[in-house]
């Protein structure tokens, strides 16, 4: 006796969101490196070149700020970015992510049935996770999950939305053409 797959579970993976947090912490530590050098060669050329550099104190403050001020941006940057990270990563969710069946779609433990989901679509994500998959209800509630937790392909999740919505429902990709 030959059973047919019932649905579809797919889990949540942090996987993407964890080695972004790392690759952060990775940039942020060589940004750092960098700008300790950075002081460290504009103090040594200061010590060494002090009676020209003084003679001329506007210009090496500018040209001083400037560089300094280049490091401070790009650490500052790569900062707000690990920060960003680390919060997508505390707030990836456990367990199952998305369920698909017959009866209708669990997203995110939001139970819609065929009949309640208006549309099921992609959209624009926030910086620094990517886009997201949107359901939204009859009602108008939505619910949104970022689609990099979930290991699975956006086609994938169309043809299974199709096939166990009898053709009524299909998952929308244009919000990644965007």
């Amino acid at each position: 006796m030959t059973t047919g797959i019932d649905e579809l579970v797919v889990p949540y993976d942090p996987t993407p969101a964890v080695n972004r947090v790392q690759r952060w912490q990775r940039m942020l530590r060589s940004r750092l490196i960098s700008l300790g050098i950075s002081v460290l060669i504009l103090l040594l050329v200061f010590i060494w070149q002090r009676d020209r550099l003084t003679a001329n104190p506007t210009g090496t403050i500018v040209v001083y700020g400037v560089i300094l001020l280049a490091g401070l941006g790009w650490a500052l940057f790569c900062w707000i970015a690990l920060r960003r990270s680390r919060a997508v990563v505390a707030a990836s969710g456990r367990g199952t992510a998305l369920r698909v069946t017959r009866a209708g779609i669990e997203l995110a433990d939001r139970q819609l049935g065929w009949s309640q989901l208006a549309v099921l679509t992609t959209a624009k994500g926030v910086w620094p996770s990517g886009p997201v998959l949107r359901a939204v209800g009859v009602d108008g509630s939505q619910v949104d999950l970022p689609l990099e937790q979930l290991p699975v392909l956006p086609a994938t999740l169309d043809t299974t939305v199709r096939a166990y919505s009898g053709g009524r429902h299909g998952l929308d990709l244009s919000g990644l053409d965007a």
